[in-house]
């Protein structure tokens, strides 16, 4: 590929990675916040909205990966595919058929915590807390970039514990552990739309 060509591509890398951090950011700043307080049906409309902006994020964070930890960039995408797969199934399903049928849907609700669709939640951040974890370590150049990799350490600490506490704690303590959640994830996306932002201005 030639220089020219190089550039455009990493500009066009920089200017999506902007725009869906900036995005997962005022979603999950409303999802996290709305889900601890069972506002529904906004939660659940704004979490599938989640599930696609951190999804073209962990998109744009592959292909800005170094040569060297790009492998890392695609491992953290691929689960990042999985998370986002099981998510937004569950909440279209939410959206869908618990909202309209006249069966009786409490086993697929998400109002029910030993609900079928409960498990399926997470599994599935399960999953998003393995992408941010494997892709931590594409960042750490910049101030900026550690705060991300800490962060994401973090959140993929908190993913590994939850079907732990699922199957072993109160419901309780499950809900602080969304509590730190609720601030780990939009300040992580939102300290990456800043990098996105630094590395479009230096390329202009």
């Amino acid at each position: 590929m030639s220089k020219s060509g190089s550039l455009t591509e990493k500009k066009y890398v920089y200017q999506l990675g902007l725009w869906s951090a900036i995005v997962a950011t005022l979603t999950l700043a409303v999802a996290g916040p709305s889900a601890t307080a069972a506002i529904q049906p906004l939660a659940t409309i704004v979490g599938f909205l989640v599930t696609l902006s951190f999804l073209v994020v962990m998109v744009c964070v592959y292909c800005y990966a170094p040569v060297e930890r790009k492998v890392f960039g695609l491992v953290g995408l691929s689960f990042a595919i999985i998370y986002a797969a099981l998510i937004s199934l569950n909440y279209f399903i939410q959206m869908t058929f618990v909202n309209q049928t006249t069966y009786d849907a409490s086993m697929f609700s998400m109002t029910n915590p030993q609900s079928m669709m409960m498990v399926i939640e997470v599994l599935g951040y399960f999953f998003m807390g393995l992408a941010t974890l494997f892709a931590a370590p594409v960042f750490g150049s910049t101030r900026t970039e550690n705060l991300v990799k800490w962060l994401f350490v973090a959140n993929g600490v908190l993913g590994i514990l939850t079907p732990i506490g699922y199957v072993t704690l109160p419901l309780e303590i499950l809900f602080v552990g969304l509590i730190v959640w609720d601030i780990i994830m939009p300040v992580s996306t939102a300290a990456l739309a800043y990098r996105f932002r630094q590395l479009k201005q230096n390329k202009m």
